[in-house]
């Protein structure tokens, strides 16, 4: 049931781009806040205007952030800029 009504859900969401082509949204995860842009592109990652890797050295974050694009078979064909604010690396990964 509870399956169903989610995917009813996901149906009637209409994707919602900016002028430039990005879709706009908006994490939280305990005390930190991510505002994400994501568009089409060649794969490049950005966390407040550093490459990802270099803004988070421990893999272990780096795999969290990685594994929505690998798990739908997407690594590579996005470019993701975002800013984050608050609480430490962990609650921003």
């Amino acid at each position: 049931m509870e399956r169903q009504k989610q995917e009813e859900i996901a149906k009637a969401r209409v994707r919602q781009v900016d002028d430039k082509g990005r879709a706009y949204g908006t994490g939280r995860r305990k005390c930190s806040i991510a505002r994400v842009w994501i568009q089409p592109g060649e794969g490049n990652f950005n966390v407040n205007e550093k490459q990802f890797d270099v803004y988070f050295p421990m893999l272990d974050h780096r795999a969290a952030l990685l594994r929505p694009f690998s798990e739908t078979k997407t690594l590579g064909r996005f470019d993701i800029d975002c800013t984050v604010k608050g609480g430490g690396v962990s609650g921003e990964s």
